[in-house]
């Protein structure tokens, strides 16, 4: 089993812990108030989160099921709550935010709130409210804003529930204006990207469709594909050449890699997959939740499991260089709780994350994650049997004049490590002294090709 350390709650706690399921990443600090309200299912206390960089400082956004909590992590070790505003109901499981310049926009579902919007510019000391109205809509699945055209675009609305209803506050940030309410090919949207006024939608058991929004009142669609499950969240790479999304439903679903580069062609492809499983034996598979890209590292946030970090330099072909898990206390696969979201971009490098039951989480990763092309492209290698009994086999795919190994525990700390020269192409590793859980095979060639795997010891 994966999860086997108590973790200790405490009330208005901002802990300083480093001893947890991890690679290559380490939590700065934990708050969490027990005291603050649940939501009506799944003991959900907080849903997704955000952040922002301002006149030097870093502040994190995070929604509870009563309340909008605002931090000071300009010190990561020591979040600071200087902002508490509630909302209409104690028990909604869904709230979600945007940034943008010193602004924060807030929507939530199952409510009647509609729309909140929070000026950060004299925080820490004051933040304030300067908007909150249900004019154009009551409650909104989630929230996507274009920062560079200043459009807000709400999904899974009350007021547009077969599309997308779009705000424009490229005038005044606290005086949404009404551009659109659209109807789609697809129907609800659960959450979209956008980028260049091309929506990237999620439209739950419908797929996921490409739209030119360029005009807001007749937009036009530029391609679609049936995704099999119920299409939850994505995001593009840098490039904007590869699409990553999430299906939240059935659980066990992997994130789905579609390529965009004949888009308004030949239509959309899938170009790949990839899930990557923490424990075993669970009748329940995991979920990943939320994707997000920062340069070529995309941060999934996949519920019990936590945060993992891949490097995606090669689009097709995502390599875990890190993990941290925000919920270690199951030893099975619930579906609902665990790690919400993520907010990666703060200039400091401190990752945010929300945590269901657990909280604001503040991480940050160990070593610089270089991501890198290989010069022969990227590494391909089996790491059998897995789960492994006393030893396990590492074999790759194509000859390596040297390469190295390493075994990490959940720590990071190295357990084993060698180097097979010569060409082979298979390494045998004894597993006899290690105890049963969860570790990580991390091999590089000396061409520079990386790979990570996890591997389960089992128990004898």
């Amino acid at each position: 089993m994966k999860k086997n350390l108590l973790l200790t709650c405490c009330l208005l706690a901002a802990g300083f812990v480093y001893a947890q399921d991890s690679l290559n990443m380490i939590r700065l600090a934990r708050w969490d108030d027990d005291s603050l309200p649940l939501a009506y299912s799944y003991d959900l206390q907080y849903s997704g989160c955000w952040g922002l960089a301002l006149d030097g400082r870093e502040y994190a956004v995070l929604g509870g099921a009563a309340h909008v909590l605002f931090f000071d992590i300009t010190d990561p070790v020591h979040p600071e709550l200087i902002g508490k505003f509630a909302g209409t109901t104690n028990n909604t499981l869904w709230r979600e935010f945007k940034s943008s310049k010193n602004r924060i926009y807030a929507s939530s579902d199952n409510t009647n709130e509609g729309l909140m919007i929070f000026d950060m510019t004299n925080a820490p000391d004051t933040v304030v409210r300067t908007y909150w109205s249900n004019e154009f809509f009551s409650s909104a699945h989630t929230i996507t804003l274009d920062t560079v055209s200043g459009r807000i675009y709400l999904n899974g609305t009350n007021t547009a529930h077969e599309g997308l209803l779009v705000l424009d506050v490229s005038q005044d940030p606290d005086q949404p204006v009404l551009l659109a309410n659209t109807v789609l090919a697809g129907g609800y949207i659960h959450d979209s990207y956008v980028r260049n006024d091309t929506i990237y939608a999620s439209s739950g058991f419908d797929g996921f469709y490409v739209f030119d929004f360029t005009d807001p009142l007749h937009p036009d669609t530029l391609g679609q594909i049936a995704t099999g499950g119920y299409n939850h969240n994505s995001w593009l790479n840098p490039e904007g050449t590869y699409a990553y999304y999430t299906e939240e439903i059935p659980d066990g679903q992997p994130i789905q890699i579609i390529d965009l580069q004949n888009l308004g062609t030949d239509g959309l492809e899938v170009a790949g997959a990839f899930l990557d499983s923490f424990l075993t034996g669970s009748q329940i598979k995991p979920i990943p939740h939320n994707v997000y890209i920062k340069d070529h590292l995309l941060f999934n946030s996949q519920y019990e499991d936590g945060l993992l970090v891949y490097d995606i330099t090669i689009p097709t072909q995502p390599v875990l260089v890190a993990h941290y898990d925000t919920h270690p206390e199951n030893t099975q696969y619930n579906r609902y709780y665990g790690n919400w979201g993520n907010y990666p971009w703060l200039p400091s490098g401190t990752i945010i994350a929300g945590d269901m039951q657990n909280g604001l989480q503040l991480l940050k990763l160990t070593t610089p994650v270089n991501t890198h092309t290989p010069e022969s492209g990227a590494l391909q290698a089996e790491v059998f049997p897995n789960p492994a009994a006393d030893q396990v086999t590492i074999r790759l795919q194509d000859v390596s004049a040297e390469w190295n190994y390493r075994v990490l525990n959940p720590n990071g700390q190295v357990i084993i490590s060698g180097e097979v020269q010569d060409g082979a192409r298979q390494k045998t590793l004894s597993l006899k002294h290690l105890g049963a859980g969860v570790y990580f095979i991390e091999i590089q060639t000396d061409k520079g090709e990386r790979m990570v795997r996890k591997i389960v010891r089992q128990a004898n």
